[in-house]
């Protein structure tokens, strides 16, 4: 993992290492520095230095760091490990290695990922800094994953977390948006729906551009929503970010339209658990739902401005209400702007 370093004081420092030392991944005596990195909104996480190597801690928090009242059971770190774990032996090297875990805090050891060799890819893509290519990589991996988990039915069981995903999906996401916004809720009501008994692979449920290092191949952080349920969450998930930055940056619309395409079709290559038209349908759906979720919900996209925002809750409330493609709507929109 990586982030931005500051560093703590001695005390929260002290308390934040408890986990570690019950883990016996490095002994207290070695550690040089341990440092809070900022960026998570759902737990704490430090970068801890010895000589020899550096580890990243994650600790979930039952409060997530928002304005609004959003918690969540903090067990969901069992359900993190548990998915780095599977994942790592499924499609090697797409998420960091887990050095340890303690069952007491449901804290995560990690291996640390250098920034240097590790960008993140919401960083890169606010800057820019836009490759369709990287794109189409993360919709290949993201379709392996849930392939080899829809071959390994046991894993229904050891997932099997509808609270969990409903905690920190469904209700933040879509239960709320459903009730701040009258005109979409039947829309909203039938997605969540099928969400909720749609039960076919392993969903990591933040695919987000934040929790995905770009290097020589994508590294998939923060499962904690880890749950057995409907992979078009997850593509459309991501989508629904290469969507709004889309719109949030129109100087470069043209290289998001192209990534959100390269992501999608790697994807859709990838589908072999169902017919790809039935998952791209069901993508389709969920992406505008996601998208007025972003500004309706309990997580609003930060980097929206209020007419961004405006932009983003009429195409997605159009596309729920006629099926329109959501790519269809923001051309037509932005060729009007620019018209």
């Amino acid at each position: 993992m990586s982030g931005t370093a500051r560093v703590g004081d001695a005390s929260t420092a002290a308390e934040a290492l408890e986990p570690l030392a019950r883990m016996g991944v490095v002994r207290s005596e070695d550690i040089v520095s341990a440092e809070p990195l900022s960026g998570g909104v759902s737990s704490d996480i430090w970068l801890i230095r010895t000589d020899d190597i550096a580890l990243v801690l994650k600790r979930p928090r039952r409060k997530l760091k928002v304005e609004a009242d959003w918690q969540a059971p903090l067990d969901r770190g069992a359900s993190e490990a548990a998915w780095l774990e599977y994942v790592s032996s499924a499609v090697p090297g797409s998420c960091p290695r887990v050095l340890g875990y303690d069952e007491e805090s449901f804290a995560i050891a990690l291996e640390y990922l250098d920034p240097a060799r590790h960008s993140n890819w919401k960083s890169d893509l606010l800057a820019g800094r836009v490759d369709p290519a990287f794109a189409g990589a993360v919709g290949r991996d993201l379709g392996r994953i849930h392939s080899a988990s829809a071959r390994a039915p046991e894993l229904a069981f050891q997932f099997d977390h509808p609270d969990l995903f409903e905690s920190l999906r469904v209700e933040p996401y879509l239960v709320r948006t459903a009730a701040a916004v009258p005109e979409a809720r039947e829309a909203l009501e039938s997605i969540i729906g099928t969400l909720r008994v749609t039960r076919v692979a392993l969903v990591h449920g933040d695919v987000s551009p934040k929790n995905i290092l770009a290097g020589q191949h994508p590294v998939f952080l923060d499962a904690e929503c880890a749950t057995w349920s409907d992979p078009a969450f997850d593509a459309a998930f991501c989508l629904t970010h290469l969507t709004l930055k889309q719109i949030h940056l129109p100087q470069h619309a043209a290289a998001l339209r192209a990534s959100a395409q390269e992501f999608a079709g790697a994807y859709q290559a990838e589908i072999d658990w169902e017919e790809p038209a039935d998952v791209a349908a069901r993508v389709a759906r969920i992406l505008p739902a996601l998208m007025l979720a972003r500004v309706e919900g309990a997580s609003p996209a930060e980097y929206l401005n209020p007419a961004a925002r405006d932009i983003v809750r009429a195409v997605a409330l159009d596309a729920l209400a006629t099926d329109r493609p959501i790519e269809d709507l923001i051309n037509q929109r932005q060729g009007a702007v620019h018209g």
